[in-house]
C-alpha cells in the first residue's frame, strides 16, 4: 500500500479539475499543499495581498477562461481575501477560495484563549456560492467536487473549503480514494430546447425593427461570433452592455453606442429586442425613458441563470441556456429563412447620430490645448501604441469612462473591468492574471492613481515573476469623480486630494521601468522605451484634473440615475435631438 499526505491528495484533486495556478503566501499549515504544486505542475505565485491574489485569479479567467485557486492563511491571511471574493461573486468569476486553519481541537468553537482562531466558514458564507470544510482525509476528492459543482452551477462564482493543517499533514493510502476528472461527476451548461430556438427565430425574423444587446455574458461564453451573424443577417444594430464592451466590437458594420441618443433611439424603437449574457442592471439604466414602454416590446432573454430573467424588463421567451449554444442555434435558423426586405436604414440612421454626436464630443477635446494631459490625447495614443490586439484592463473612476469610450475595439476575452461591484485597485492584479494566462499578448493597464493605490504593491510580484506588462497610471492627485456632487452641493470637496504620487519612481523601487510624461507629446517616446523593457513597465501620465472631469456629460448623468434610481417618470433622456421613427 502507497501512502501519501492530505497536501499530494489535494494537489492531486486540483489538478484534476484543471487547477494551473494558486494565488496566496507560504504558512506551515499548508506546507504539505506547497510540496505538491510543481509535480502536478500547478503554479504557486506569492502575493503581496490575498485579495489582489483573487484579481489575479479573475483576470486569469476573463482572459483564457481557466479557473486558479486562491489561498488564506489563518485569521488576517483568510479575513484578507473576502474583498477580492466578493468582487467575483459579483463578477461571476469562478475561483476556489481555500482557507488554511489551525488544529481542530481550538476551532469550532473557538475559546477566547485561541490565537488567530475565528470561524472561517461563517465569515465567507455570504460572499460564496457555496462553503464547506474537510475534516477527513479520505473526502478530500469529494468534498472538492461538491465545491467544484457549485461553482459551475448557473452562473459561474467562488465558492470555499476550508482546510485545516493536521488534514493536509495526514497520511493514507492511496487506494482509498478516487480522484475523478470534471466530465465524470459534472453535467455541461443547460441547452436550448429546439421550440425555444424556433421561436426566437421567428420573432426576430418577423420583426419590423430587431435589436441585439450583448452583455458580458456572450464574450464569456465565446458567443460574438454568432452574436454578430445574427445582427448582419438581420441588418440590426447591435448594443454591448456596459460590461460587454468586448461583446460586440465598436468598429463592427452593427455596432451602436449604448448609452447616448442613437442607443436610445434603437431601444425605444425596438419591437423584438434580443438580450444575451445580461441582466440588463442598473449600469444600463433599464429605465422606460431609455428603453420605451414594456408594452409592444417583445423580448427574448438568454441567460445561463434563472436568476436573471426578466429582473428589470418583462420578457416574452426566456431561454436557461449557454449563451453560445443558444445564439449559434439561432444565427443558424436565421440563416436558412428568406429574410428579405432588410435594407439597414433603421441601423444606417442610428449610426449616423452616432457619428454626429461623437463629432460634437469630439470638438472640446481637439481644441484643449492644457496645460498638462488631456486622459482622451492619452488614451488615443495609447490605443494607437498597443492596437487592438492587446489585452486591456480598466480601473478607476473618470480613468474608466474615458477608457470605455476611447481604447481601440478589442479581440473576445481582451477588455477587463470592474463594473458591477465597482471595485477599485483590480486593474493592476487582473493584468497580472492576464499576463500569466496569455504570455504571449500585449496586456495594458490603464489606471487612475486613486485605484493604483490599493495594490501598487503587486508590480514587485509582477517584476518577481518577470512579466511584461504595463501600466499606465493617470495622475492628477485626487479622487476627481468624487467632486462634482461634492462641489455642486458644499462648494467644497472633502477628502478628494491626494497629492502629487511619482508612480514611476514608485515602480523603480519595486523592480519595474518607469517612465514620467508631462506633455502629450513624450507619451509615444515613454511608450516606445518602455515596450524595449523586458519586465513590467509603469508610466506615471500627469493628466489635466479638469480635462479629467469633463466627462462627456450625457454619459456623467446617467450615472446619477444609476446611483439615483430613474429621473421623473415624465422626463425624456437628456438628449432629446434623436429622430424618432414613425
Amino acid at each position: 500500500m502507497t501512502e501519501i499526505t492530505g497536501g499530494e491528495l489535494f494537489a492531486r484533486a486540483l489538478r484534476a479539475e484543471g487547477i494551473e495556478f494558486l494565488f496566496g503566501l507560504p504558512s506551515p499549515e499548508v506546507d504539505p499543499l506547497f510540496a505538491e504544486l510543481d509535480a502536478h505542475g500547478i503554479r504557486l505565485v506569492p502575493v503581496r495581498h490575498e485579495a489582489a491574489g483573487v484579481h489575479m485569479a479573475e483576470g486569469l479567467y476573463k482572459s483564457t477562461g481557466k479557473v486558479a485557486a486562491v489561498l488564506g492563511n489563518p485569521g488576517p491571511g483568510s479575513a484578507n481575501l473576502l474583498p477580492g471574493v466578493i468582487t467575483a461573486l459579483h463578477e461571476g468569476v469562478p475561483v476556489l477560495a481555500i482557507t488554511s486553519q489551525h488544529r481542530l481541537g481550538v476551532v469550532y468553537p473557538s475559546p477566547p484563549s485561541t490565537f488567530q482562531g475565528q470561524d472561517q466558514l461563517e465569515l465567507f458564507r455570504p460572499a460564496v456560492k457555496w462553503g464547506g470544510p474537510i475534516f477527513e482525509w479520505a473526502r478530500i476528492p469529494e468534498v472538492l467536487r461538491l465545491a467544484f459543482r457549485e461553482m459551475w452551477n448557473g452562473r459561474p462564482g467562488p465558492v470555499h473549503i476550508e482546510l485545516p493543517a493536521p488534514i493536509l499533514y495526514e497520511a493514507g493510502e492511496d487506494e482509498r480514494v478516487r480522484v475523478l476528472p470534471a466530465a465524470a461527476y459534472r453535467a455541461g451548461a443547460p441547452q436550448p430546447s429546439v421550440r425555444q430556438l424556433d421561436e426566437a427565430a421567428a420573432m426576430l425574423a418577423g420583426a419590423r425593427r430587431p435589436l441585439v444587446i450583448a452583455g458580458a455574458g456572450v464574450d464569456r461564453a465565446g458567443a460574438r461570433e454568432a452574436t454578430l451573424q445574427i445582427t448582419e443577417l438581420l441588418a440590426c444594430p447591435a448594443i454591448p452592455t456596459m460590461a460587454g464592451r468586448a461583446s460586440v466590437p465598436g468598429d463592427h458594420p452593427s455596432y451602436v453606442f449604448g448609452f447616448g441618443p442613437a442607443g436610445d433611439a434603437a431601444r425605444r424603437e425596438a419591437d423584438v429586442i434580443l438580450v444575451a449574457g445580461s441582466r440588463m442592471g442598473n449600469l444600463d439604466v433599464p429605465y422606460d425613458a431609455y428603453w420605451g414602454e414594456p408594452e409592444g416590446k417583445r423580448l427574448i432573454q438568454i441567460d445561463i441563470d434563472p436568476r436573471h430573467i426578466g429582473v428589470t424588463r418583462p420578457v416574452e421567451l426566456a431561454i436557461l441556456a449557454d449563451a453560445r449554444v443558444a445564439l449559434e442555434g439561432i444565427a443558424e435558423r436565421l440563416a436558412a429563412m428568406e429574410l428579405s426586405g432588410r435594407e439597414g436604414t433603421d441601423l444606417a440612421r442610428y449610426r449616423e447620430i452616432d457619428e454626429r454626436v461623437k463629432l460634437e464630443q469630439a470638438g472640446p477635446i481637439l481644441e484643449w490645448q492644457g496645460p498638462g494631459v488631456h486622459p482622451a490625447h492619452a488614451l488615443g495614443a495609447i490605443g494607437a501604441f498597443f492596437g487592438a490586439d492587446a489585452l486591456y484592463t480598466v480601473d478607476g473612476g473618470n480613468t474608466a469612462l474615458w477608457g470605455y469610450s476611447l481604447l481601440p475595439p478589442t479581440r473576445p476575452r481582451s477588455y477587463h473591468t470592474i463594473l458591477e461591484l465597482g471595485m477599485l485597485g483590480t486593474g493592476i492584479p487582473s493584468a497580472i492574471g492576464a499576463k500569466l494566462g496569455a504570455p504571449d499578448r500585449e496586456v495594458v493597464c490603464v489606471t487612475g492613481d486613486g485605484a493604483a493605490g490599493f495594490n501598487i504593491m503587486e508590480m514587485q510580484s509582477a517584476a518577481r515573476e518577470g512579466l511584461a506588462l504595463t501600466v499606465i497610471v493617470f495622475a492628477e492627485g485626487s479622487w476627481t469623480m468624487e467632486e462634482p456632487n461634492e462641489l455642486e452641493l458644499y462648494g467644497k470637496t472633502f477628502g478628494t486630494a491626494q497629492g502629487e504620487i511619482r508612480w514611476d519612481i514608485v515602480a523603480q523601487g519595486l523592480g519595474c521601468h518607469g517612465e514620467y510624461v508631462e506633455h502629450i507629446e513624450d507619451l509615444d517616446g515613454a511608450l516606445r522605451r518602455s515596450h524595449e523593457h523586458d519586465g513590467p513597465r509603469v508610466i506615471c501620465v500627469r493628466s489635466d484634473h479638469d480635462a479629467n472631469l469633463n466627462v462627456p456629460p450625457d454619459m456623467l448623468a446617467r450615472f446619477f440615475e444609476v446611483y439615483n434610481g430613474p429621473a421623473a417618470s415624465d422626463v425624456e433622456p437628456a438628449d432629446k435631438t434623436a429622430p424618432v421613427a414613425a
